[in-house]
This record gives structure tokens, sequence and C-alpha cells, in this order.
């Protein structure tokens, strides 16, 4: 130091920069961040969200409050965190009445969670809604709400009524008691008491058979129809004929009470019905007899046998005699006889004008009255006669002659015949043509005549131009008929009969009167031989004209430039492949030469053979074009055309002009596609099975769920197209799958053992790998032991927490406190006390305190 001098020391106050933030951001908001100097004061705030409550204040992790407005003085900068916790509730769930179903769903729930409860009635019962707090909440059993606070549920279930019903059958049958509306499990009583005259028969349960006893009794388990039956009484009406072969009876049988019966009595042939009569005694003479049944009864039907009158007579009377008739009964043989007189012959018998009988001796039996005639008629005869030849005369006399009368026969010759004789029945009769006789029999007879007879001669001209028929002898008046036939080469002209021509008809017919000579005129044939080319550019054709039958000519084809010949034909038919062909004339003929234009075959293949299909292959003709298509099928793709192993084309239509054979090749490619497939969600499990597949091919996809995952289905643009963890299908296009995977849940269920033990909480649906937390309060009078699972103790602590991986069956087992009960005698020499032990909680102690000699009992005292 070398002077004097007052120094400061000068100093500046720190400051810091304190950060809030919100864990979660959602739970809540903050307030109080900002810069402060040491030792200044901060309060920083914190307000929970809706949901969600305030836990605390940490500092880089550690705690530094539980005051959601938290202060201190600043002395460092710092990051502060107000922690959140999101809320948890309660939600119980009974049934009303408790019988009446089965709830599921109670639990812890956090806020916003989705709740699902749901009620299953049990049989006989049916769900009616949810209430809470005594409101309806829902009409649907399955209910599901989101969860803001507590709640107490109550699924409520009505009894279900069912009606049995039971109808008499008939209606007038009787009467039924006990139907009406019962609750299931109800016992209903059903008795049927017939009416007066009705007997009960049986009962049918929804139209089946049920009980033949009249009172049924049976437990309600739904709606129901009976059917009591009843029928009325009954009587037996026998009938019978008498006698047995006089009729038939019918009606007979079994009649209800007050019923109609109808008795008939069918007579049988040669009976007529007289009377019904009822043990002897006769009711009726209709046979038709009705009554009403009121008892049963034994009918008889009697029948009486007929008796007929049979009458005789002849027609005419002179024809001859008759016997036989009179008085029959029906069934009686009957004889008539019928005697021809002489010249008569017995026709037939006639019964009332119908003929019956063609014997003069007629039997029968007799089965009703009748007037019969025996039919006589005068003999007569027929006289036939015919001519021999038909054409040699005319007869006349022939005909229908009675026994005795005169017959005369007359043979008149034609002209060009002569009479020869009679014959009668095929022997000779006599020489002259008119002869007569006393016919007694029919007879045949025949005039021969015998015609006149001609030659007829013919020639040819020239001799080898032709044949002749129907030359020969005829007789007079016959027709000739002959026949020119021209041999090969030759035509018939005419025909000539001395120096006139008679027919130009290579067949001639006259009338032969005469002996004639005719001359037949053949002429040589000559035809036209045509020769053509086909087509007419095709080249030339010489030595076609018109010759005569046998001539020897040579017809010859010569091709134009650009084609060859093919071959010559006649009428359609092939006759040479030579150029020049010699032919003998022998008709008129059209020859045709026949040429052809070069062509080639154009031939196509697909390959590979399934990759399509090829239009446009076949043989042209040199010069035009061809236009191939190939048509790829389903999952193929046309790549080119080759030719030689030589591409010559990529487009599926390829045209050419064609100067030579050609052999094409199409070529395909069989189309592949990508077969892509994710897992939803991504840790429900894997896939095995994607990637690239050609057209056609099967794919098969496998779903592995993960554990505390199941598969749930497949689905490919959200649409679900297999439930089956292997997939399987044939690819035809690029697809993208989707494997969907459900997160496992439980069913945790607890009881209290005993079930007066204490409460339970906690039990619930819970997801794999969630913790459960089941608490168990003791009841009064009650100490909690211990959690067992399957008859093990898992857990001593009432409050029992344990990862979800299966569905549990827990037991809380509770033990009844027991008590000390002690007592004594004050002074001890005062008397005497009983009673006094270890007992339950809640059982009853009895003590009895008995006073010695020289003292009294005065009270007790607990605890002075």
């Amino acid at each position: 130091m070398n002077a004097a001098g007052d120094y400061v020391a000068n100093f500046e106050l720190n400051s810091y920069t304190l950060t809030v933030a919100a864990n979660p951001t959602d739970g809540g908001t903050v307030s109080g961040g900002g810069t402060y100097t040491h030792g200044q004061e901060a309060t920083l705030t914190a307000t929970p969200g809706t949901g969600y409550h305030f836990v605390n204040w940490t500092k880089g992790g550690t705690a530094v409050s539980t005051n959601a407005t938290y202060t201190f003085t600043v002395d460092a900068a710092g990051d502060y965190v107000a922690n959140f916790e999101l809320n948890s509730y309660t939600i119980n769930v009974s049934a009303d009445p408790a019988s009446g179903g089965t709830i599921e769903g109670a639990g812890t729930y956090t806020h916003g969670a989705t709740c699902t409860l749901i009620a299953t009635p049990n049989t006989g019962c049916s769900f009616v809604n949810w209430t809470k707090g005594g409101a309806e909440v829902s009409t649907n059993a399955t209910y599901s709400f989101t969860v803001t606070e507590a709640g107490d549920y109550v699924a409520h279930f009505n009894m279900i009524g069912y009606v049995i019903s039971a109808t008499a059958n008939p209606a007038e049958g009787g009467t039924i008691t006990g139907v009406g509306s019962y609750t299931y499990g109800q016992t209903c009583n059903l008795v049927a008491v017939p009416n007066d005259g009705y007997n009960f028969v049986k009962w049918t349960k929804n139209g089946s058979d049920y009980s033949t006893v009249p009172s049924i009794s049976f437990t309600v388990e739904g709606d129901v129809s009976f059917e009591a039956f009843f029928n009325l009484k009954s009587y037996d009406i026998t009938v019978t004929a008498e006698p047995t072969d006089g009729g038939t009876v019918s009606g007979g049988g079994t009649y209800n009470h007050g019923t109609t019966a109808t008795l008939t009595a069918d007579a049988n042939v040669g009976y007529t019905f007289s009377k019904w009569t009822k043990g002897g005694a006769q009711v009726s003479t209709e046979a038709n007899y009705g009554f009403t049944v009121t008892e049963g009864g034994d009918y008889v039907g009697v029948f009486t046998l007929n008796s007929y009158t049979i009458t005789v007579a002849a027609n005419p009377t002179e024809g001859g005699t008759v016997s036989g008739g009179g008085t029959y009964n029906h069934g009686q043989e009957v004889t008539l006889i019928a005697t021809p007189k002489e010249g008569y012959t017995f026709t037939n018998w006639t019964k009332d004008g119908s003929p019956v009988s063609t014997d003069a001796t007629y039997v029968f039996m007799a089965n009703a009255s009748g007037n019969y005639e025996a039919n006589f008629i005068l003999n007569s005869y027929e006289i036939t006669a015919t001519a021999d030849p038909v054409s040699g005369g005319t007869i006349t006399g022939a005909g229908i002659y009675n026994h005795g009368e005169f017959c005369t026969l007359t043979a008149v010759p034609n002209t060009g015949c002569s009479f020869v004789k009679w014959t009668k029945n095929g022997a000779d009769y006599s020489i002259e043509p008119s002869i007569s006789f006393s016919v007694t029999a029919a007879a045949s007879f025949v005039a021969h005549f015998t015609l006149i007879g001609y030659e007829v001669s013919a020639t040819t001209n020239p001799t080898e131009g032709g044949t002749i028929t129907g030359m020969g002898g005829y007789d007079y008046g016959a027709i000739a008929t002959l026949t020119a036939t021209a041999n090969q080469g030759y035509s018939f002209v005419n025909w000539i009969l001395g120096d006139s021509i008679v027919s130009t008809n290579p067949t001639y017919s006259f009338t032969v009167t005469e002996a004639v000579s005719l001359v037949a005129n053949f002429m040589i044939n000559s035809y036209n031989i045509t020769a053509t080319a086909n087509p007419t550019e095709g080249g030339s054709v010489t030595g076609a004209g018109t010759y005569n039958y046998g001539q020897n000519i040579t017809l010859t084809a010569t091709a134009n430039t650009g084609y060859a010949f093919l071959k010559w034909t006649k009428e359609g038919e092939e006759v040479s492949t030579e150029t020049s062909i010699n032919i003998t004339v022998e008709g008129d003929a059209d020859y045709v030469a026949h040429f052809f234009l070069n062509s080639f075959e154009i031939t196509a293949t697909a390959n590979p053979a399934a990759g399509g299909t090829i239009t446009g292959a076949g043989t042209y003709n040199h010069g035009e074009t061809v236009m191939l298509t190939a048509t790829a099928a389903t999952g193929y793709t046309f790549t080119n055309w080759t030719k030689n192993g030589t591409v010559v084309s990529s487009n599926p239509t390829y045209s050419f002009t064609v100067t030579e054979a050609v052999s094409l090749v199409a070529n395909f490619t069989l189309n592949s596609y990508e077969i892509s497939a994710t897992a939803n969600p991504a840790a429900g499990g894997t896939i095995t099975g994607a990637g690239t597949y050609n057209h056609g091919e099967t794919v098969t996809l496998t779903a592995t769920a993960a554990t505390g995952y199941t598969f749930t289905n497949w689905t490919k643009n959200g649409t679900v197209v297999s439930s089956n963890p292997t997939y399987s299908f044939t690819v035809t296009e690029a697809v993208y799958l989707v494997a969907n995977f459900t997160l496992n849940s439980y069913e945790i269920t607890a009881t209290a053992n005993p079930a007066a033990g204490g409460t339970i909480t906690g039990a619930g649906t819970y997801n794999h790998g969630e913790t459960a937390t089941l608490t168990a309060t003791a009841a009064t009078g009650y100490t909690f032991t211990n959690w067992t699972k399957n008859g093990t103790v898992v857990s001593s602590n009432p409050t029992y927490s344990f990862t979800v991986t299966e569905a549990v069956s827990l037991v809380a087992n509770f033990t009844l406190n027991s008590y000390e009960i002690s007592a004594t005698a004050n002074p001890a020499a005062g008397g005497t006390i009983t009673g006094a032990g270890t007992y339950n909680h809640g059982e009853t102690v009895t003590l009895t305190a008995t006073a010695a000699t020289g003292y009294t009992f005065t009270n007790w005292t607990k605890n002075g």
C-alpha cells in the first residue's frame, strides 16, 4: 500500500429459471414457472383435469411436495413436474330378484373406460332393465357406458308367465279344469270330466298323444296346448240274409247313441226282397230301412225265390212245330224244341223280337218270363254262271231260285269267239248254248268259249340297231304290245306297217284283228363333248366337239403361267391326272380341266401351350395377307412372336404377306403377384407364407397368435375372407391381407368361505397381462385367513394382486372369532357360578350365580 483509499466489494444477487410441466400432459394444467432471484419466494400451482387427481410435485424425479400449491424459497434453477393420476371407480352390480339371472361386468374402472354390464336371465325369466340409484338407465341386457363415477347398478328380471290351454274334442264331450297362466316351474293339474253319454279317451299335447288318464299333473316350462278326446257310447247292429243266397244285406256295424242306421237289402238275381225282421217280428217291408239307434239288435233281411212264365210259338205258323213252354222257378232248366216242316229250315229263336239262339233245341236257365218264337224260312238256292274266258261271251239266267223253281241259262259268244260247252260244278254238263232245269240245290255253271288266234311279227332296220319284244300269236281282240329297244349308241325312229308309219313310240300297242308284220327303224347317235378350264384363268383345253357314238378322241389341258394342272373331272367325278386323255364317245359328256394356284401352310403354336390361344393360321395362296392374333389366357401376358427362334413382332396381332410356308410361335409369360400380410395389432402374432407367387398357384398364409392373444380372422380391404388361422387361396392378383388378433380376456371370480365371513372386491374381467387386485374384508365377528386357488393357499394377505394369464376362481377364507368368558364370585365364599367358557362370536352365553348359605345374590358387574 502507498496511499490511503476506500474499497467497496460489489456483489450481484443470483437469478434462477424454474420450468414447470404436467405428467401426463393431459392430466392437468400447471403455473408458476419463470425466472426468480435468489431467495425470492416461488408458488407453483397444479390444477388436475377432468377425471384426474393431483399426486405430487417432483424435481429431477424426486418428490418435493404433495400439495397442489407448492410454495418455496428459490435458491437454484430447477425443472418441476406436477404428477397426476387417472381416477378409478368401483362399479357394483346386483340382480333383482337374486334368482332372476346372472350378471357380469362389475369391477374397478379408470375414468373414461368403457364398462359393459351383461345380464343373462335364468330359465323362465326375462330381462327388464338396468337401474342406477332407482332410475332406469337401459333396457338392453348388455349395457355399455363410459365410467365417470362409481355406481351401484341393478339388473331387474321378470318371471315369465306361460299359458296352459286345453280344449275338449268334441266340445260337447266333456269339461276341463286347471287351465290358466302359470310361471316357470309351477305344477299344473288338468282334469277332464266327460259329459253324460260320453267316455274319456285320451289327452294329446301339442297334437301328440300324451296320456289316457283323465287327471294329469306336470311342471310348467312353457306354453302348452292340450286336447281332451271323448267318444260317444255305441251299439252293435248285425244284419243277415234269409236265405243266405237270396241276396246281400248291409248297414250293420257300430253306431253311436242317437245316430241313424240305414239297413239295405239287395236281392240276388232270381230273388225278391220281402221284409226286415228283428227277433222274428217284422219291422219293415222297405229294402232300405232307416231308424234311430238306441240299442243293439240282430236284423234279418228275408227274400223269396222268383217264378217265370215261358210261352212259345212258330213263325210262320206253317214253318214248323214248337214245344217247352210253361211255368219255371228261377234257375230251373228250360228246353225249347223247334221242328221245321218239309221245305222249311229253322233259323233261330227270338225272345220278344231279339235273337237268343240258332240251335233248334235251345236249353237255358229260367231268369225271367218271356215270349219265345221259333223262326223258319223257305229254302232257296243260288245259281251262278260265268264265262271262260270272261271276254268269250255273255250269259243270262243266273240268280236266286226257291226250291223246285225252273231256271234257263243261255250263253251268247262275242265277236271273234265260239261257244264250246257248259260245265256244272266243274263237270261237263251240256254242249247246247241254252239249258233249262228244275232247281233243287245251289249250283255253279261255266260257259266255255274259244277265241280265234292271229300271228304278230316284226323286224329291225338296221338289224344291229336294236331288239324287239312282244311278237307271237294273239287271240282276236287281244291287245298286242311290241317294244323296240335301241342298242347302245342307237335311237328308235318309228314303226312301219306296209308303207305307213304307225307309231314313233318305241312301245306300240294295238288291238289284234288280223295277222300283221311290222318294221322297227333305228338310227346311230351323235354326242357333244365339252371341255372347260377351272378356273378359266388357270389354263386352256383342246379336243372338244360333236362325235358319233364309238369314236375315239383326245382332250389336252395346258396350264397357264403360275398355275399347275391338277386333274380331269367328268360330271364332277375325277377321271385322270394326266394332261392328255383318250376317250371313246358313248354319250354327251362335260369334261373339266382343273388347275390350282400355289398355296402355303401357315402354322402357329402357343408357348407355353396353356399361355393363350391363336387365330388366323391355315393355308394361304401366294401373295395373300395373313393376320395372326395371339390372345393371352387368364393369368398370362403376351410377350412376342418368334420365327425359328427370332423375334418378328411384339404385337399380339401380326400381319405379313405369304411367300412361303411359315411356322411361328406366340410366346406368353405367366403373371406373378406379390402377396403381403401384416398382423393387427403388430404384437398380436406372426405370419408366414407371404411372398411372390405365379398366377394360379396356391398360397397358404399361417397366422400364429402371440402369448395372450387369439387369432380372430383374415381381412382383405376391410372385408373378412377367413376365420381360419391357416388361409389358402389361388393367386389371381396382388393381395394385401391383415391377420387380426384379439387380446385375451379372462374372468376372475372370487367367493367368500363361509359366505357370511366377509365381502370381496376386485373380481371381474381382465385382459391378458393386466394386474388384478382382490380385497377381502372380514365381516364383524370374522377374521381373514387366506386366499386359496383350487384348494391351494396363494396368499395370506387380504389384498392379493397378481398378473392375469388365465381365468381364475379364488376363495377368500374367513375364520369365525371366538372369545373367553370368565366369571368369579365376590366374595369367593358368597356362591358358585356356572356357564363360563369359550364362545364363538354371536353365540349366547348364560351365566348362573347360585348364592351360598347365608348369602343373597345382588347383581352382575363387568369391568366394575
